[in-house]
């Protein structure tokens, strides 16, 4: 509650009685706990040596040696799921942010500089998603739904890998899912007759 107070600009008592309705927000503070709430509104970009997979087994290691609770999404999770397309990021969804970022920038990782491409992306973690975390290959990836609605959210290259998911695995498919339909064709060509 303070973390997402902080977040919103507001006090946690006025977050308190927000949530017991005894206090009516301003549309303002309705939009700052939104973004507060979103995980990718305030992503943190970072850099390590080597490629995505390189990033994630290093979040991996941090989270082994500290403790920390991770769960990977997008790129890396849906690689590690359909070895569909290579992962070009590893995003992953942390809790604190703060000390998550402080261990890795001991073990390396920059900011990018001007031109470099982020291979690691920290994303604010809501309870649900570090809870239903699944250890798979050795790496903690978010539920499989929460992955499909993560490729489906982004788009672009991650429509495809939404469209993998959602070929393989038919438990992940949720009422209201959108998704690219032009993803989906490519992919039932692609892999429809393997699967």
């Amino acid at each position: 509650q303070a973390e997402l107070a902080r977040a919103a600009g507001i006090s946690r008592t006025a977050l308190s009685l927000i949530e017991n309705r005894r206090l009516r927000p301003s549309v303002g503070t309705l939009q700052a706990l939104e973004r507060a709430l979103d995980p990718f509104a305030d992503p943190t970009l970072l850099h390590c040596e080597g490629g995505a997979l390189e990033a994630a087994e290093l979040v991996r290691g941090v989270a082994e040696r500290t403790g920390l609770a991770y769960a990977l999404t997008l790129d890396v999770a849906a690689w590690v799921l359909t070895r569909y397309q290579t992962p070009a990021t590893a995003w992953v969804y942390v809790r604190p942010r703060e000390k998550w970022l402080d261990a890795l920038r001991k073990r390396g990782a920059r900011r990018p500089r001007p031109a470099q491409r982020a291979n690691l992306v920290l994303l604010r973690a809501p309870d649900q998603v570090l809870r239903a975390a699944d250890l798979v290959g050795g790496l903690d990836l978010v539920s499989k739904s929460r992955l499909l609605r993560d490729c489906a959210r982004l788009g672009g290259r991650h429509a495809l890998d939404g469209a993998r998911l959602f070929v393989e695995y038919p438990e992940a498919r949720r009422p209201g899912l959108r998704l690219d339909a032009d993803a989906l064709l490519k992919v039932f060509e692609e892999v429809g007759p393997w699967t």
